[in-house]
């Protein structure tokens, strides 16, 4: 029986759901979960929560924007910018496929690119909620605010685009040719977002934060590092980024999650958020000592 797309999307989405639940169940237990906590954590972090939900919106309204002002100059930078990257190291990708290509593999690296990448991108901030852990959530949103702030003018100023579409690399498209993945990626994706990865320094930066928290997320932690090497081999061998993208994201992450563990840069940012916060609850601001 062939699926069709409105119903293998039903079946993602409702994964990712049970898969986010199975996963808080699994790293805290029943008796440790808390619905009562869960909500009052959600409404002192609620402005970081919009900070995370937001930034991938803002990407989207950039794309619409290039849509609308592009013209033959742009399309001639993308061209340039891509056959730069190419120019470097570009023919790994090759390489990679041909080492490595099989049905089995293939299926298993459009999971993780497409499945596992935006599970972790939704459960990570509902674990630092069902745990109530507001110092690393705010360590969290705070990281994944400078990704977007520095991956987005990249991706406006230096269009490159995917590796499977470059017609001298001899790469095949193996994520964009899949009628079901391959769909959910282009309906959101315009395919010049390439450097850096954002799939690459998001994973990268999720690992990093959870990484440096506390020893209670150690078993997490290791979780997070073998799949964020599995979404570094993802992004090569499915024909969307080039060696050049996954090394500028991890430079991102790694800058990203240095400046949002910096106590200045955090206590910066949460008196701001605490003014937010208190106007969008129309709560009344805590006495001077």
């Amino acid at each position: 029986m062939v699926l069709s797309y409105p119903a293998f999307f039903a079946i993602y989405s409702v994964s990712i759901v049970i898969a986010c639940f199975v996963g808080v169940l699994i790293l805290m237990g029943w008796k440790e979960m808390s619905l009562r906590r869960g909500l009052q954590s959600l409404r002192y972090n609620a402005v970081y929560i919009i900070i995370l939900a937001a930034f991938p919106l803002l990407v989207q309204a950039q794309d619409l924007v290039e849509r609308a002002i592009s013209g033959p100059e742009s399309v001639s930078k993308e061209i340039h910018y891509t056959n730069w990257m190419f120019s470097i190291a570009g023919g790994a990708v090759a390489v990679l496929q041909d080492r490595l290509n099989h049905a089995i593999v293939t299926d298993f690296f459009a999971i993780t690119y497409v499945w596992l990448f935006a599970f972790l991108t939704y459960f990570a901030p509902i674990l630092l909620l069902a745990k109530d852990d507001r110092a690393t959530l705010r360590t969290y949103a705070i990281a994944i605010m400078f990704n977007y702030i520095v991956l987005t003018p990249f991706y406006v100023l230096f269009p490159v685009s995917v590796t499977g579409s470059h017609i001298g690399a001899q790469i095949t498209p193996l994520l964009y040719a899949d009628p079901y993945w391959g769909k959910m990626v282009t309906s959101v994706d315009p395919l010049n977002n390439d450097f850096p990865s954002g799939h690459v320094s998001l994973s990268t930066t999720t690992f990093l934060v959870f990484a440096y928290a506390e020893s209670r997320y150690r078993k997490f932690s290791y979780f997070l590092g073998g799949s964020t090497i599995a979404v570094v081999f993802a992004v090569l061998y499915l024909g969307v980024h080039w060696p050049a993208d996954v090394f500028a994201g991890f430079l991102v992450a790694v800058g990203a999650t240095v400046a949002a563990r910096s106590d200045r840069v955090q206590m910066t940012i949460d008196r701001y958020v605490r003014i937010i916060s208190r106007r969008l609850f129309n709560e009344k601001e805590p006495p001077d000592d």
